[in-house]
C-alpha cells in the first residue's frame, strides 16, 4: 500500500511539474501557429488538394531553405495540437500531412470563414509587450501595461501606427464575419420595421456589408474613428462616416454595438450608451449590443477575453446584471438578452 501510495504521489507531483511547464511556455503554442500561418502552411495543403510530404512541403515555402527534419518537428507539435492530420505511412514512404477540421476552417486563406489574420494580429511582436505588464493592470490610478509597453494607450498605439491599425482592424473583420452571419441569420426579427442602421465603431464594414446583403432595404452606416475610416475600403451601399462615439453618434433608427463596450470601463460604457441613446430617440429605436455574458458556467474562452481587456484596453466582460446596470444608468427603459449560436449574445436596449 506504501508503493502504491508512493506512486501515487509521483505521479500527481510529475503532473503538476509538467502543468507549470506548460504554462509557462503557453506563448510556443501562439507563436508555432503563428509560425504556420506566415509560412502559408495551411494554403499550400489546400492548394495542392490533399495531404502533402514534408519534402513537398519543404519546397512550396516561402523561406530560401528548409532543414526537412526540424521542418517534421514543427509539424509534429502541430498535429499534436490537433491543427494539421498526420498519415500513416507504408515502410520506406514520407508521411504525409493534410488539413484537420480546424485549419482547413480557419486557417485556409481562401476559406470564408478565415482567421489567420487574427492570429497575426494578436502574436505581433511590439503587441506582446502589454504581457510583460500584467500585474501593473492591477493598479487602479496607474500607468496601463499598454502604456508601460508603449508610452500609450491601446487607441493611441493603433492611432499612431497605421500598419498595427491595419493588422487589427483586419483581425476584427473576419471575427466579425462568423459572428455576423450568426447574428443575421438568427436575428431577423431585431431588423424587423428598421430603416437605417450605424455600426459604431465598425471599422472595415465587414459587419454592415453583411446586413445590408440580407436586409438591402435597410441603410447602413459605418461609423468609425477618423484614421479607421480613411484606411478602410468604401463599400457600395453602405455610408462611412467619422467620428467620435463619446461626442455623438448619427441619427438612425437602431444602433449596433459589436465588441466595443467590452474595451471600456462602465463609467465610459454609460457615456456610449447615453450618445447611443440619444441617436435613436425615435419611436420604435433600439440599440443592439453583441456582447459576452458572463454567467455561472464561464468559459474558457470567456475568461481569456476578460483577461485581455483587462491587460489590453483595460475594459472587462460582463455579467447579465452588469449589463442591466449599464443599460439603466445610461437611462434606458429595458433590455432583453437573446442567445446565438455563438460565444456572444445579442443585447437588445430599448431608449
Amino acid at each position: 500500500m506504501a508503493d502504491c501510495a508512493a506512486a501515487i504521489e509521483i505521479e500527481q507531483d510529475t503532473k503538476a511539474q509538467a502543468k507549470i511547464w506548460k504554462l509557462t511556455h503557453g506563448f510556443v503554442d501562439a507563436m508555432v501557429l503563428r509560425a504556420a500561418v506566415e509560412l502559408g502552411v495551411a494554403d499550400v495543403i489546400h492548394h495542392h488538394g490533399g495531404p502533402v510530404s514534408l519534402s513537398y512541403l519543404s519546397t512550396r515555402l516561402p523561406l530560401n531553405s528548409v532543414d526537412v527534419n526540424r521542418l517534421y518537428r514543427m509539424m509534429r507539435y502541430l498535429v499534436h495540437l490537433g491543427v494539421f492530420t498526420q498519415e500513416s505511412a507504408a515502410e520506406g514512404e514520407e508521411p504525409r500531412y493534410g488539413l484537420g477540421n480546424l485549419a482547413e476552417k480557419y486557417l485556409v486563406r481562401a476559406s470564408e470563414e478565415c482567421l489567420a489574420p487574427l492570429v497575426l494580429a494578436f502574436t505581433e511582436e511590439n503587441s506582446m509587450k502589454m504581457w510583460h505588464y500584467v500585474k501593473d493592470a492591477l493598479v487602479p490610478e496607474g500607468p496601463s501595461p499598454s502604456e508601460r509597453a508603449f508610452g500609450m494607450t491601446v487607441w493611441e498605439d493603433y492611432a499612431s501606427n497605421p500598419e498595427k491599425s491595419r493588422q487589427f482592424n483586419e483581425a476584427m473583420a473576419c471575427d466579425a464575419r462568423i459572428l455576423t452571419s450568426s447574428f443575421v441569420r438568427e436575428c431577423g426579427d431585431m431588423l424587423a420595421g428598421i430603416g437605417s442602421i450605424v455600426d459604431v465603431g465598425g471599422g472595415t464594414g465587414a459587419t454592415m456589408q453583411a446586413v445590408a446583403k440580407a436586409f438591402p432595404q435597410i441603410k447602413c452606416t459605418v461609423f468609425d474613428l477618423p484614421h479607421v475610416i480613411e484606411a478602410s475600403s468604401q463599400l457600395p451601399d453602405i455610408a462611412n462616416v467619422k467620428g467620435d462615439m463619446f461626442e455623438s453618434v448619427p441619427a438612425a433608427d437602431a444602433v449596433l454595438l459589436k465588441s466595443v463596450l467590452h474595451d471600456w470601463g462602465d463609467e465610459d460604457c454609460v457615456k456610449i450608451l447615453k450618445r447611443c441613446r440619444e441617436a435613436v430617440a425615435g419611436k420604435g429605436g433600439k440599440v443592439i449590443i453583441i456582447e459576452y455574458v458572463l454567467d455561472d458556467s464561464h468559459s474558457d474562452m470567456k475568461l481569456l477575453v476578460d483577461t485581455i481587456m483587462l491587460v489590453g484596453p483595460g475594459g472587462k466582460e460582463r455579467t447579465e446584471a452588469e449589463w442591466k446596470k449599464l443599460i439603466r444608468d445610461a437611462g434606458y427603459a429595458g433590455y432583453k438578452i437573446k442567445r446565438i449560436s455563438a460565444l456572444q449574445s445579442v443585447i437588445e436596449a430599448y431608449p
